[in-house]
C-alpha cells in the first residue's frame, strides 16, 4: 500500500521512492520537512504492515530513511497521537495492534459517521450524475474500501467530520486487510458500492455500508486474533 487519504478530491497517491530522499537532498532540507517525510514514510509502513514486529528501532529507522534520530521521534510522537503506534514497557515504540474491544469501539463510530455523511448526500439537491473525477483505486481491499469511504467524507463541507472519518481510515486499515480472510466475496461487494458512489446512490450506498459494518461488528474478535497473528503477538 503506498497511498493516504486527504480531504476533498479523493486521496493523495504516494510513492514509497518518493518518500525516501538521497542522502544529499535529506540535508539540505528543513528538519521540519525532515521529520514530515519520516511521518509519512513510517505511516506508508505501518498501514501496509510492512514494519517488522518488535519495537520500532529509532537509529535504526533514522539509517534506513537517511535522516538523524531527531525528526525520526517526532514523527513516532505523531503517530502515538494518531494511535499508529504505542509505548510498550522497557521496549518503547511498537507498532499498534487493536483489541476486540478497541475495534468494535472504531466500527461502531465509523458506522454512524460514514451513514451520517451519506444521509447528508442523499438529501443533497445535486444531481446523481455529477462531473468529480472518477475515483483512483489501487486493486488492494482495504486502499480501496480506505479510499471510498475518504471520498464519502470529503463530498461533504464538515471538515472536522471529514478528518474523523479519515483517522479512523487509518486505524481501521490492518482490520480492513483482514477483512477478506474472514469475509468471502468482500471484493466483489466492494466493486458494488464503488459502482454505487460513482452514480451518487447515496440512500441504497448507506444501507450497504450500514450492513458492512454490522458483519464486522460480529466477527470482530476473529478480526483481532488476525491482527494478534500478523503482529506476532498471538
Amino acid at each position: 500500500m503506498c497511498d493516504s487519504r486527504r480531504p476533498r478530491g479523493g486521496y493523495l497517491r504516494f510513492n514509497p521512492q518518493q518518500c525516501d530522499p538521497t542522502l544529499g537532498e535529506a540535508r539540505t532540507m528543513a528538519d521540519a520537512s525532515a521529520w514530515e517525510r519520516a511521518y509519512q514514510r513510517l505511516k506508508i509502513d505501518i498501514l501496509s504492515g510492512s514494519i517488522p514486529v518488535g519495537p520500532l528501532d529509532i537509529r535504526l529507522l533514522g539509517d534506513r530513511l537517511r535522516m538523524s534520530v531527531t525528526p525520526v521521534r517526532e514523527a513516532l510522537a505523531r503517530l502515538h497521537a494518531e494511535r499508529l503506534v504505542r509505548l510498550a514497557p522497557h521496549q518503547g515504540y511498537v507498532v499498534a495492534t487493536a483489541s476486540a474491544r478497541r475495534l468494535e469501539h472504531l466500527y461502531e463510530l465509523s458506522s454512524a459517521l460514514v451513514h451520517l455523511c451519506l444521509e447528508r448526500a442523499s438529501r443533497s439537491r445535486r444531481p446523481k450524475a455529477v462531473s468529480a473525477p472518477p475515483l483512483l483505486l489501487a486493486g488492494s481491499y482495504a486502499s480501496d474500501l480506505t479510499a471510498l469511504i475518504g471520498d464519502i467524507a470529503a463530498d461533504q463541507p464538515n471538515g472536522a467530520l471529514a478528518e474523523t472519518i479519515l483517522s479512523l481510515n487509518d486505524q481501521l486499515y490492518a482490520a480492513r486487510r483482514c477483512e477478506p480472510r474472514i469475509f468471502t466475496g468482500a471484493d466483489h461487494e466492494l466493486a458494488g458500492w464503488v459502482e454505487l458512489w460513482a452514480n451518487r446512490n447515496a440512500g441504497d450506498l448507506r444501507l450497504r455500508l450500514r450492513d458492512y459494518h454490522r458483519t464486522r461488528l460480529v466477527r470482530v474478535d476473529a478480526i483481532a486474533r488476525l491482527l494478534l497473528e500478523e503482529s506476532g503477538e498471538a
